[in-house]
């Protein structure tokens, strides 16, 4: 239990019924204090929204609300305080009937430490970075759950799309340690993974196979090693890793990845999938799969054949999937453009160099052409906004950021949201789901401007690269090297940029700016000189304090 949440409003719905609002949305139980006769039951009803006059508590997968209902049977000796530690539930109101009680809210999960501070003139970013916050420590309960209204199941897929804005939040070497070992020990013989961890079954029915979600299990160790720089887990998981993906390549047909899941509930398609091709999808995230497996290979000395593979995998998908002609992907499920189509294979370097700038550019077009709305389910929607900004389309990536219509997350918070909602419609089923939230990655990584790039984050870079709309941002992270802190403000055409960097990490700085000259570093002494490159003065720096100020930012 992690904290105790008075109610903010208590109302009598009808006779010998009340609903209290706690005023977030959270992750726990309910703590009972009632004085009653002898065999009087309090039933306790917990949801996340309210409908005609009660807590809505339904579940598809459970008949009837009894989920998320507990009961209390009074044994009448005065004052009576219960709670139910056995089980927990994902709501904000409780609906309290058969006595007069009183109920707090006990805030359940995993207890992690939070290790980065945002703030920002803007003041959605802020929000959205509370809610995301929210949402993810929500869905910490020894596992990384999908909601804690419905399932609680450890889907793969949703640790894959959150794993890099969850490290950057809270310190999760533990935690994620833990649920690798359970990826591990969940394994088949043949050497597939399920696409929910620890499973009792149905990950591996016909949800299986479905390449988005179990190549969670390369890209997590990657992830793990960039942010705790620890080549144990690398070494122990190096067998299992291998078999998985042996498995994998073994079933690719024609070059492609078959997989039955895809990119998952984009705006319009209800509760299902994209229409596209979900070979297409699946084919990139192997492709990264493999790459990242090369990656972990070469830290620990483990020749593979890995980037062949990769280099197969992306021939296969262009071949399948790339209208050179037109500087798109498509598919012949879906002849309509979808952005997550396009923005995956620009994220993951899938695209031939020769046609990065016309993808690139289409996918703004058809941003623009939607007025600036995204039409990105879980799988497209952490890459959209910062691929936008990597191709200089970052003022449209804000835009979308900033949008309030449907579907955006302004969408979700003008009505009413304090966390992330796992479908963009208002009659989203789960309001604390974070695998549509990842717009918080590129907040800290594009408006704040901190990446962290490789072993413990021995090297970061420092680039504020989407500024349009924000006059101020800053980010401070504890590492196991120490804390890094970025913090900017803009004046006019001048912006202070000032850096912390840790003993045994180096930063490549890039100061936005018309040109070198513009750029003041403090201590100059130590920066030493800086190239130019396309809007930035870079500035390789070391462990310190730095100050930056371009008198031609913009």
């Amino acid at each position: 239990m992690i904290e105790t949440v008075e109610p903010v409003e208590v109302t009598e719905v009808r006779p010998g019924v009340r609903i209290a609002d706690f005023g977030r949305t959270v992750a726990g139980w309910t703590a009972l204090t009632v004085s009653a006769p002898a065999g009087t039951t309090i039933s306790l009803t917990h949801g996340e929204t309210v409908a005609d006059g009660n807590v809505a508590a339904w579940n598809v997968h459970v008949d009837g609300d009894r989920i998320q209902r507990d009961e209390y049977i009074a044994a009448g000796t005065g004052a009576e305080t219960w709670e139910s530690r056995f089980s927990y539930k994902g709501f904000r109101y409780v609906q309290v009937e058969g006595a007069d009680a009183e109920v707090r809210m006990r805030v359940v999960n995993s207890d992690v430490a939070s290790v980065t501070d945002f703030a920002s003139s803007q003041a959605p970013y802020e929000q959205f970075e509370r809610a995301m916050r929210r949402t993810v420590l929500s869905n910490l309960h020894g596992i990384p759950t999908d909601t804690p209204y419905f399932e609680k199941n450890g889907w793969t897929g949703d640790a894959q799309v959150g794993t890099p804005t969850m490290l950057a939040t809270l310190d999760l070497a533990r935690f994620f340690t833990k649920w690798l070992g359970d990826i591990r020990d969940s394994q088949a013989d043949s050497g597939q993974l399920p696409v929910i961890v620890p499973t009792s079954g149905w990950g591996f029915t016909d949800l299986s196979p479905a390449t988005e979600w179990p190549t969670v299990y390369p890209f997590l160790l990657r992830e793990m090693y960039r942010w705790y720089g620890d080549e144990r887990l690398l070494r122990e998981h190096w067998d299992s890793l291998t078999r998985y993906l042996a498995w994998e390549l073994d079933r690719v047909e024609d070059g492609l990845s078959v997989s039955v899941l895809g990119d998952w509930l984009p705006p319009g398609f209800g509760d299902g999938p994209a229409p596209e091709d979900r070979r297409l999808t699946g084919t990139a995230y192997l492709y990264r799969a493999v790459v990242v497996a090369a990656e972990i290979g070469e830290v620990i000395g483990r020749p593979n054949d890995y980037r062949k593979a990769a280099a197969d995998l992306a021939d296969g998908l262009n071949r399948a999937f790339l209208d050179r002609e037109a500087g798109r992907y498509r598919s012949d499920d879906d002849p309509d453009y979808r952005q997550t189509s396009n923005a995956v294979p620009l994220a993951f370097g899938i695209v031939p160099d020769d046609m990065v700038s016309k993808v690139a550019a289409g996918l703004a077009a058809d941003v623009k052409a939607r007025g600036f709305h995204l039409n990105t389910g879980c799988l497209g929607v952490g890459v959209l906004l910062p691929v936008l900004t990597a191709h200089g389309y970052g003022d449209v990536a804000t835009k979308v950021a900033l949008q309030r219509s449907y579907p955006s997350w302004g969408y979700w918070f003008d009505l009413g949201a304090d966390t992330m909602w796992e479908k963009w419609e208002d009659d989203s089923r789960s309001r604390n789901h974070y695998f549509q939230g990842t717009v918080v990655q590129w907040i800290f990584e594009n408006v704040a401007g901190l990446r962290v790039i490789d072993a413990g984050c021995e090297r970061i870079v420092v680039r504020p690269d989407a500024r349009d709309e924000v006059d101020s941002a800053s980010i401070r992270t504890e590492t196991i090297r120490g804390p890094v802190s970025v913090s900017w403000k803009r004046t006019g055409r001048v912006l202070e940029l000032a850096v912390q960097v840790p003993v045994g990490t180096t930063a490549e700085v890039q100061v936005p700016s018309a040109r070198a000259a513009d750029v003041e570093a403090v201590p100059r002494s130590f920066a030493g000189t800086p190239t130019y490159d396309e809007g930035y003065t870079v500035y390789t720096v070391g462990a310190g304090q730095w100050a930056f100020t371009s008198r031609s930012a913009w």
